[in-house]
């Protein structure tokens, strides 16, 4: 009789190598070694087996496995093996570092004499975390139980950690993650940052100190490489375009030549070109900046007048609710790899979507997503993408037991998104966008969206709510976040809404909400309403506008609700900047 195991394994660390990212190709190449990387285990364990021997991921064929495809795997890897299984895990792990090495290659090969290799290989050795058990699997019928218990035994293992350390010389720290020792071999020896010369050679910018880790992400090559724009680029592309595709073209091309012609090195070529910031970022001198400036300013006012473009983009960060009582409710690896392939198939759908929404998709891995987007397209792509979650997933069902009644409840899709400076630091926003999505997690019934707008200057504001029209009794005539931020968006474009409305409310709420009740802050907000005036109009506020913010205040907090306002006239801005033709709404919702 044959001998079959539930081998399940994992690879890190995932959030913290993902933050540590400068550029967007940093992020996006961080996120896709993570993903080859087990997909590199899963086809290992496929050429040992069989293909059909994966539970998680689980392929249609052999081809999906290979390196380059566009098959996105989670950083776990479940299967049912003959194997040996550690020999196996030996055996995976090697493969492991034969890929990362494969994939450090090109940039060692390229930079052999300028950078410290023994260090930036030891550096690249400790980086994986790679983490396995396995259990006898004697009948598939125990196959909840067996999965149970090697999942508990694989979050005691990696409750521990392995700590190395390498003996060598004292650097600089990385400009990046602050943890790991800089490679480079600058000139003086202690130098802290790269001159003109070494910021070409090493593929960096200003004040910039890499480790091998970091050296990997930047030199290594994306699949599809030229698609990762940067944050600037998201921020500009409402200004872009609102110009219309020819003048923004011509544009673009002038600046392009622009800084060519003083010499930029290792700039973006992207719409982030638009901003002034990078004129200054690019270029060391200050007589070279005044002058470039100068002309940047005299093409931008001849293509534009005095329009300019608006500086937030949105970083979006979702996932499945209750995806492992999900997992857990299938009983069968039959079932789980049905699952598997349904994540899979809205894997491939999540690139579409984005990509439909001029966004760029970041990582996508079963149930998990990571994008950024410009303003103007935000709300709609993060609603259509939990339209096709619920589409997909919907099939799929676990049991709760709520208040002693038993209930069968569906994964939702819920999401934190962020609006941010696009000069703020990635890892800031990234770990921005963890927190919200906190947020939207802690929203009753989840199907959830958080929303953090991130000023330079100022507080945060934040608001959270249903994503898509809740079927719960309870929540039946609440409408969701996204809704009602469209509706306000629509106001705010038409300047139904005067601009001093949510701040009205938002002093309300802060001195009288502790001495009111809901009932008389609703009357008093609905008493300045009355005696507002459509913006820079002697206008009245129309009474669906009135009853539509009534209706609201009776689910949502009055400071809640002016978050929400302000949160609207961002996005306003830049649909107005891009010429949106989103539907303009008038307030019944």
């Amino acid at each position: 009789m044959d001998h079959k195991y539930l081998f399940i394994c994992t690879i890190g660390p995932v959030q913290s190598f993902i933050a540590a990212a400068r550029s967007s190709h940093d992020l996006a190449y961080g996120s896709q070694l993570l993903s080859e990387l087990a997909k590199a285990i899963a086809r290992t364990i496929a050429e040992k087996e069989d293909f059909k021997a994966l539970v998680f991921p689980a392929p249609a064929s052999q081809d999906e496995l290979r390196a380059g495809s566009p098959l996105s795997v989670a950083n776990k890897v479940v299967a049912i093996v003959q194997s040996d299984p550690a020999s196996l895990a030996e055996h995976t792990e090697r493969t492991l570092y034969d890929f990362l090495f494969g994939e450090w290659q090109f940039a060692a090969e390229s930079l052999e004499k300028i950078v410290d290799r023994s260090l930036a290989e030891w550096q690249l050795k400790d980086l994986i975390e790679f983490y396995w058990v396995a259990a006898p699997l004697p009948d598939e019928n125990e196959y909840p139980d067996v999965r149970d218990r090697c999942e508990r035994a694989l979050a005691a293992r990696k409750a521990t950690r392995d700590f190395s350390t390498y003996q060598g010389k004292r650097r600089f720290k990385s400009s990046i993650d602050g943890a790991r020792e800089h490679v480079m071999a600058l000139v003086p020896d202690h130098a802290p940052s790269p001159n003109e010369a070494q910021m070409k050679r090493y593929k960096v910018r200003r004040g910039e100190l890499l480790s091998g880790v970091d050296l990997l992400k930047r030199w290594g090559k994306l699949r599809e490489e030229g698609t990762f724009k940067s944050t600037s680029h998201m921020a500009a592309l409402p200004f872009m375009e609102g110009l219309g595709e020819e003048k923004a073209e011509a544009l673009f091309g002038e600046l392009i030549a622009l800084f060519e012609r003083y010499g930029a090195i290792n700039f973006i070529r992207d719409y982030g070109v638009v901003y002034p910031s990078e004129v200054r970022f690019t270029f060391g001198q200050e007589d070279i900046v005044d002058t470039v400036l100068r002309k940047h300013d005299e093409i931008v006012l001849r293509y534009a007048g005095s329009q300019r473009p608006g500086t937030y983009y949105a970083l979006l960060l979702a996932d499945g609710d209750n995806m492992g009582k999900v997992i857990d409710a299938q009983e069968t690896p039959k079932d789980h790899r049905r699952l598997s392939q349904a994540l899979s198939r809205f894997a491939k759908e999540v690139l579409e979507i984005v990509s439909k929404h001029q966004g760029i998709t970041v990582y996508t891995g079963g149930d998990d997503i990571l994008a950024y987007l410009p303003l103007h397209t935000v709300l709609d792509c993060v609603q259509r993408l939990a339209e096709k979650f619920e589409e997909r997933l919907g099939s799929f069902s676990f049991e709760t037991d709520e208040q002693g009644l038993r209930k069968e409840m569906h994964p939702t899709l819920s999401a934190g998104l962020v609006i941010i400076h696009y000069m703020e630091p990635l890892s800031d926003a990234l770990e921005l966008v963890r927190s919200t999505e906190k947020v939207a997690k802690l929203v009753k019934g989840k199907n959830a969206l958080a929303i953090t707008l991130s000023r330079r200057s100022g507080i945060e504001r934040r608001v959270k709510g249903h994503l898509l029209k809740s079927d719960t009794e309870e929540q039946a005539d609440v409408k969701p976040l996204v809704e009602r931020l469209r509706t306000m968006a629509g106001w705010w474009r038409t300047g139904t809404l005067s601009k001093g409305t949510p701040y009205e409310f938002e002093r309300l709420a802060y001195t009288m909400g502790s001495v009111l009740s809901e009932a008389a802050l609703r009357a008093e907000a609905t008493r300045i309403l009355r005696r507002k005036r459509e913006s820079e109009s002697d206008k009245e506020l129309a009474e669906e506008v009135i009853g539509a913010i009534k209706r609201w205040l009776t689910r949502v907090p009055l400071n809640e609700l002016a978050q929400e306002m302000i949160i609207a006239a961002e996005i306003a801005s830049a649909e107005e900047m891009a010429g949106s033709n989103q539907d303009v709404r008038g307030g019944t919702s």
